[in-house]
């Protein structure tokens, strides 16, 4: 295999279409769907599950993503090299995403980005609106929804894995609660527009809860409920290390929704831009199939 035959991989697992994936890679459609089947007649192997939404990694093709993103990660260090920038990447790069996702979710990622890549400047924003790419707000955005701008390029980093969590002393008082019903319990749930697919679940879940405390971000939640107020949907890559609270099992499961990295068209091939997203794309991805 060549560098092509990883680029064009990486380009249909990241965003599950052949026609986005030529989108990236400034090919046509065709040509991503002969190289994707090329590949795999070379290989023995299927590389993607094929349904009308689109394109999912096989067993085999989950198996491949890792060392694709490490000859990535190579790749791009080489560029640079030879490019005469061995010092590496440099400048300011600003990431945008909410308060749960910068605190609990993309702070701990940063040490090693900046022991590989000392002369970085991290901006790490966060904030509940969405910061407008196009309008360079930021240079990064990370969001459990898919981008609209045609301007920006996104890629699928993994699913984020949610989960229903109380306090103990809380259930000792009010019991685990029933799916289906919910009576007697409290929900800390959402501002009305934010965090909408978790808001639907609780409410067919636990229909006759009583939404009584409502906040505009995830970090509230999880002070609300280690003080024993109600119960809480957060995501497992918070709510799991969080000793002071327990996770409840319902009948139905969370949602699960992907989270998704963009940025400018433009400003994909700067060299500080594309270290942060690719150090990034890699070790979320890592993190969050942790809690899967």
């Amino acid at each position: 295999m060549n560098w092509d035959d990883y680029r064009f991989f990486l380009a249909v697992a990241r965003r599950g279409t052949l026609s986005a994936a030529a989108s990236d890679l400034d090919v046509t459609q065709p040509t991503v769907g002969r190289r994707i089947a090329a590949l795999e007649r070379r290989l023995g192997a299927k590389l993607y599950v094929r349904s009308p939404s689109g394109f999912t990694l096989s067993e085999a093709g989950g198996q491949m993503l890792e060392h694709a993103e490490r000859i990535e990660r190579d790749v791009l260090a080489a560029e640079l090299r030879v490019a005469g920038r061995d010092a590496g990447p440099r400048g300011v790069v600003r990431i945008t995403a909410s308060e749960w996702l910068c605190t609990s979710v993309v702070s701990p990622l940063l040490s090693d980005l900046l022991a590989c890549y000392p002369q970085l400047e991290i901006e790490l924003i966060a904030d509940t609106r969405h910061l407008n790419l196009a309008r360079r707000e930021a240079d990064l955005a990370l969001r459990p929804r898919r981008f609209e701008h045609q301007a920006i390029v996104e890629r699928a980093i993994a699913c984020v894995e949610f989960g229903l969590y109380a306090a103990p002393r809380y259930l000792a008082t009010h019991r685990i609660p029933r799916s289906g019903d919910g009576r007697g319990h409290v929900v800390i749930s959402m501002l009305h527009g934010v965090g909408d697919v978790v808001r639907e679940w609780l409410a067919t879940s636990l229909p006759r809860a009583n939404h009584a405390v409502r906040t505009n971000g995830r970090d509230a939640m999880v002070t609300l409920a280690t003080s024993g107020v109600g119960l809480a949907c957060l995501a497992r890559v918070v709510g799991d290390q969080i000793p002071a609270l327990q996770r409840i099992e319902l009948e139905t499961a969370p949602p699960a929704p992907m989270l998704w990295l963009g940025m400018h068209r433009d400003a994909r091939a700067t060299p500080r831009i594309r270290a942060v997203a690719t150090h990034i794309t890699s070790r979320l991805a890592e993190r969050l199939r942790a809690t899967a």
